[in-house]
């Protein structure tokens, strides 16, 4: 779509520079979708009995539902693995786009915990969330779980760019600096679905 883009751009002598893919191209966006499991049964009755859910966000803004907790996790199959927990829902799968949530005011109701990898993208997609969700919480993205799980370390190539991120807490703000400046090793990153669930699941509901 880039190429495309800037094919169109150089024929438009770069006219409106602003303009996304869409709006340059005279395209209508696709629907903006997201993924949930109500993890709930009284919750399932109000979304008609469903319990994993993917749909536009104004459709999930009619469901209004009672939450008493969000949690935001970065993999499919992290969210896939939650269990039943009582007044509570998860989204995955939503990348950078984790601030489009706050288009859902039941969910800017609820206390929002959000658990990514624990690498410079995941704590730079924590604190670009925070800008439309000021509540957000994280879990098991601080230093006691990434020095915990060492045998589990990947690479993360390459780090994200930023040298500090504006909306971390001081704590969140110093593991990104010590992952920025390889306190630890060279380019560490802690995937989320390499944690043992057990010791997750008992952080997350704890």
């Amino acid at each position: 779509m880039m190429l495309i883009a800037d094919l169109v751009a150089a024929l438009q002598a770069d006219v409106g520079g602003a303009l996304d893919f869409y709006q340059r191209c005279g395209l209508n966006p696709l629907p903006h979708t997201v993924r949930l499991c109500i993890l709930d049964e009284r919750l399932r009755q109000r979304a008609g009995g469903l319990g994993d859910i993917s749909a536009r966000l104004d459709d999930l803004a009619t469901l209004d539902l009672p939450v008493s907790r969000v949690y935001i996790v970065e993999n499919l199959q992290t969210g896939l693995a939650f269990e039943d927990y009582s007044g509570s829902v998860v989204f995955m799968g939503l990348g950078y786009g984790v601030g489009a949530l706050a288009r859902l005011p039941w969910v800017m109701r609820a206390p929002c915990t959000y658990w990514g990898d624990l690498d410079t993208h995941g704590l730079a997609i924590l604190s670009r969330a925070r800008l439309k969700l000021p509540h957000l919480e994280s879990a098991l993205m601080d230093e006691h779980t990434l020095l915990c799980h060492r045998d589990l370390w990947v690479s993360e190539n390459p780090q994200y760019a930023a040298p500090e991120l504006p909306l971390l807490t001081p704590a969140e703000q110093s593991v990104y600096s010590g992952l920025k400046q390889q306190r630890w090793g060279v380019n560490v990153r802690l995937e989320q679905e390499r944690i043992a669930w057990g010791y997750a699941w008992d952080v997350l509901v704890g």
